[in-house]
């Protein structure tokens, strides 16, 4: 089998389904694998993913957890991945149905690749937005220079998620990082993640092309932007994450060194603007 796509679940159940139609409705004929983690949800997410296990048990298969976050039901889903690569899908977000297609033909012409990074669209209120950032201006395809994949983690946020990535799924398994670090660290735990994966594997393939759709849910901005939550932001554990990591990728100069403080900087008056908008009251702000 040369797919697993691999879908942590929690308390998503308005979405759950547009998101498991779209991996089922895939233009791809070849043999690929679901697997739907419920991490302990409350409502009827749990039922849902039941009911397409039951629909479609040659395809889609479902682990029930105790809730332990986001990071522990994606250890649970590679766990139990028996592709080639793995796939990662946010339970409210959805895929393009030419997604395992056109990551099957760029990994056709690039056999030895361990990644594939793809492009993708937000979307808010059943509109697709346009792109921010392209992987490239002039190639559809193209094998990344890794020094380049390098600065955009660390310089821009269109690269840190782990839902654009197609990975070696024996890469997956064969991570030691002890991930319980991450546990209360639960905001932008992908970026240092994709940080690991970006270092250890060879050779990264792009497509630059919008195959993934990421949902703007506005509450939801507004929850994580709780100053009860500032010490859950991982933003000060990337930026020590990160310093560590210049040297392995020969970048640990004054100038990467200083451009890391600024972007640090950057996401910190972020965070602080958030949490001031987000304000419900005077006495908050």
């Amino acid at each position: 089998m040369k797919f697993s796509i691999l879908v942590p679940v929690y308390n998503v159940e308005k979405y759950l389904e547009q998101c498991v139609e779209s991996l089922l409705d895939q233009t791809y004929t070849g043999e690929y694998e679901i697997i739907l983690v419920d991490d302990g949800s409350t409502d009827s997410s749990g039922a849902i993913c039941d009911k397409y296990a039951q629909a479609y048990p040659e395809k889609v298969s479902v682990v029930h957890k105790p809730n332990g976050g986001h990071t522990s039901a994606r250890l649970e889903a590679i766990k139990n991945a028996t592709g080639e690569y793995s796939l990662f899908c946010d339970s409210d977000d959805f895929v393009e149905n030419n997604l395992l297609e056109t990551v099957d033909k760029a990994l056709n012409n690039n056999p030895d690749a361990d990644m594939v990074i793809y492009s993708f669209c937000y979307y808010e209120n059943g509109k697709k937005l346009p792109r921010k950032y392209v992987l490239s201006e002039s190639e559809k395809t193209f094998v990344h220079n890794k020094k380049e994949l390098y600065e955009a983690l660390i310089f821009t946020p269109y690269i840190n998620s782990l839902w654009t990535k197609a990975i070696r799924t024996d890469y997956l398994k064969n991570d030691t990082t002890d991930y319980g670090i991450l546990k209360d660290k639960d905001i932008a735990e992908d970026a240092y993640t994709v940080s690991h994966f970006l270092t250890v594997c060879k050779k990264i393939v792009s497509i630059n092309e919008p195959l993934y759709n990421y949902r703007i849910i506005q509450s939801s901005i507004s929850r994580s932007s709780d100053p009860k939550k500032i010490g859950r932001k991982n933003t000060l554990f990337l930026y020590q994450r990160y310093k560590e990591l210049l040297h392995l990728w020969g970048m640990d100069t004054e100038e990467y060194r200083q451009r890391l403080d600024a972007r640090w900087l950057g996401e910190v008056v972020y965070t602080f603007r958030q949490y001031y908008e987000n304000a419900s009251r005077k006495d908050k702000k």
